[in-house]
């Protein structure tokens, strides 16, 4: 279930909204002046979260390799491989993100 609660609400009651999110199947969007700003939730679901991101990045990330050997098959593997480094640096950059050990 997902709720809305003002910023202020918010302020007043914090520990109520944690713990609904803690032991319930509450996830609560907080609202500024009537925008929605920001979502709280539990952090099994913010670890689905991160492991979905996660997996899109990797896929993003191996087209991007994938279309970087397709168009340099003339190159040897180190020219190959730097290509690729900075192609994955510049997606990271574009991202906000750093890059993968890999």
């Amino acid at each position: 279930m997902i709720k809305t609660i003002s910023a202020s609400d918010l302020r007043a009651q914090l520990k109520e909204v944690l713990n609904q999110i803690a032991y319930g199947d509450v996830d609560f969007v907080v609202e500024k002046f009537g925008e929605p700003t920001v979502a709280i939730i539990n952090v099994k679901d913010f670890g689905l979260l991160q492991e979905a991101r996660r997996q899109h990045t990797t896929a993003a990330l191996r087209e991007i390799i994938q279309q970087v050997r397709s168009r340099h098959t003339d190159l040897d593997e180190i020219e190959l491989d730097a290509l690729i480094e900075d192609a994955r640096t510049d997606f990271h950059h574009s991202q906000g993100s750093t890059p993968l050990a890999h």
